[in-house]
């Protein structure tokens, strides 16, 4: 039982969606479920992505509905810590600036600006992403194993993605300290890489098992250690940067990895897909 409440502790952290909880969160394993959350996240992304394949055919509208379902459910929180960040790292100031913008509901030009450049972006690799689906299965010239190949890739990477996002906003927590002894980042605590690690192995274990079938177990191996690093290198990066120039990491800094994280996973299965 105290198992689950952590679990449905986590989930009310992320989920646009109500989530009951009958006594005070706990977020002691945070970083174990919020790799399993983005299981969740992926798998309402395909949902959304099959409804919109059989309605419209791959391509961009596909694409969009596969986002629409993920981001009422998820994503648009951390949306929203990714335009704060984008306006934070465009201002002039020092620390107590930034952390002003970082409060303020409004919106300027940067956070217009990196909003557009990162739905622009996922939804261009998803549609590629299923384009090369098509193209694949209906091309005469490839063999069974290279029509499976392309055929199950797009799923494979919108599994994949959300997790490897919420690793990577886990990576941030690890990489630098709280920007203030209030709010989500404190009352996290301190996060164990191991419990994230094996929360996200477990989350990407669908995702593997796919890319397992399209390039066997030492495929499916490479897969899932090059998502990884990718989260790793995005949390470094997103933490080192609220370090220096925010003081520490907060909840929006989460959002922007999680955000970062997931579109490069994706730019990523689709520069493999191409190149296979």
């Amino acid at each position: 039982m105290n198992l689950l409440h952590r679990f449905m502790s986590t989930l009310s952290l992320v989920a646009r969606f109500p989530v009951p909880l009958r006594t005070k969160p706990d977020y002691g394993s945070v970083a174990f479920f919020l790799p399993l959350v983005g299981l969740h996240a992926g798998l309402l992304a395909c949902a959304g992505a099959f409804v919109g394949l059989a309605a419209f055919g791959p391509g961009l509208l596909a694409a969009l509905s596969a986002m629409l379902a993920q981001y009422q459910a998820y994503n648009l929180f951390h949306f929203d810590g990714l335009l704060d960040s984008a306006d934070a790292a465009g201002a002039f100031g020092d620390q107590e600036k930034r952390r002003a913008i970082l409060k303020d509901p409004r919106i300027g030009a940067f956070a217009m600006f990196a909003g557009f450049m990162i739905l622009a972006v996922r939804a261009g690799a998803l549609s590629d992403l299923f384009e090369l689906a098509r193209t694949g299965i209906e091309s005469g010239s490839l063999s069974g194993a290279g029509m499976t190949r392309a055929g199950l890739l797009p799923w494979a990477a919108l599994l994949l993605a959300p997790p490897s996002g919420r690793l990577a906003a886990i990576v941030v927590t690890l990489s630098c300290s709280p920007a203030s002894t209030k709010g989500l980042a404190a009352s996290l605590g301190s996060l164990s890489p191991v419990a994230a690690v094996l929360g996200f192995s477990l989350a990407a274990s669908p995702a593997a098992l796919l890319a397992g079938i399209i390039w066997g177990p030492f495929g499916a191996a490479l897969s899932l250690l090059a998502c990884a690093v990718v989260a790793m290198l995005t949390g470094v990066l997103v933490g080192f940067w609220y370090g220096r120039r925010v003081g520490g990491y907060n909840g929006d800094a989460m959002g922007a990895a999680v955000e970062l994280g997931e579109v490069l996973v994706l730019l990523l299965a689709l520069a493999i897909g191409r190149l296979a």
